[in-house]
């Protein structure tokens, strides 16, 4: 009886990476889709008692791509799990290092469904023995499990990243006042005496608009501004611009999630930023801190 760890179709280097680091077996994935829409998921394995009796680890992000959106995600990862539970699996502990609809938590305008509940309460529903997040937009919405859920903390290794970047007096900014706590965290694992500020936001909930406002002295500082999910880009590039009208020198932008949508690094280049930071949670060219060595961690 061992580990095996199967990759789903969106964690692939990651998955290899944590393999490595665990030692373990890796199995991968077929999928397609049919003509009429439905998903498609294989594992690859020739012989399924290869499941039976061990514990499995299940990683597979949901973010949307330019491949797949995230309710294509959502189902592939049912369908894993289906799978090895349907072969006996001993245990099954699934990583999700990005949860799709983790940002509908709350309730803004009448009639609206608070879903991130609901997907956790799926997933919960599929008989998994433990889960696994990273940074989830809001930590408390693991509370529905019924089983052990954690939620990892990826700040000290972007942290240490921006670090090894050599920055002048680096300043951190969280995009909205919502951001702060988690932005001052981040400060704290860059250095004792980093500075935090904060840009008001005001967005509009039916068009989803954004207006932001600062009044901050940032002449000759570097300004990381530190968000956990950039989609398209919107509030990052008007903190860019807010933070270079405020003198600020060179700008990076960090996310945990970079999903990067719609023109997002365009948007937030033509901004003014100098570089954008992810992490491997969303497999991209701005992918540049891996999340291998804190899951592994967590799974040994």
């Amino acid at each position: 009886m061992g580990k095996i760890l199967i990759v789903g179709p969106s964690s692939q280097l990651l998955g290899v990476r944590i393999a490595k680091l665990l030692n373990i077996d890796v199995i991968t994935t077929e999928t397609k889709k049919f003509p009429d829409g439905e998903n498609y998921l294989r594992l690859n394995i020739d012989d399924e008692s290869i499941i039976e009796g061990n514990d499995v680890i299940i990683i597979h992000t949901t973010g949307a791509s330019v491949k797949e959106n995230q309710n294509a995600r959502i189902m592939e990862l049912l369908m894993m799990i289906s799978s090895v539970k349907r072969m006996n699996a001993k245990s099954i502990a699934v990583v999700v290092p990005y949860l799709a609809y983790a940002r509908q938590d709350k309730i803004f305008r009448p009639g609206e469904s608070k879903f991130a509940n609901v997907i956790v309460r799926i997933l919960d529903s599929f008989g998994i023995d433990k889960f696994y997040t990273v940074d989830v937009h809001a930590p408390e919405t693991l509370n529905e499990f019924s089983i052990p859920a954690k939620n990892l903390d990826p700040m000290p290794l972007l942290a240490s990243y921006i670090k090894s970047m050599g920055l002048k007096d680096p300043v951190v900014i969280a995009p909205d006042k919502g951001a702060v706590a988690r932005s001052e965290r981040f400060a704290e694992h860059i250095g004792n005496e980093i500075k935090v500020h904060y840009f008001s936001k005001e967005r509009d909930v039916r068009t989803g608009e954004v207006e932001m406002f600062a009044d901050v002295d940032l002449a000759g500082k570097d300004a990381v501004i530190a968000d956990d999910i950039i989609a398209t880009g919107g509030t990052m590039a008007n903190a860019i611009k807010i933070a270079k009208k405020c003198g600020a020198n060179k700008i990076i932008a960090v996310g945990t999630h970079a999903l990067l949508l719609e023109n997002a690094s365009y948007r937030i280049l033509n901004a003014g930023a100098d570089e954008i930071i992810g992490t491997d949670s969303i497999e991209s060219p701005v992918s540049k801190v891996s999340l291998a060595e804190l899951i592994a961690k967590e799974l040994k």
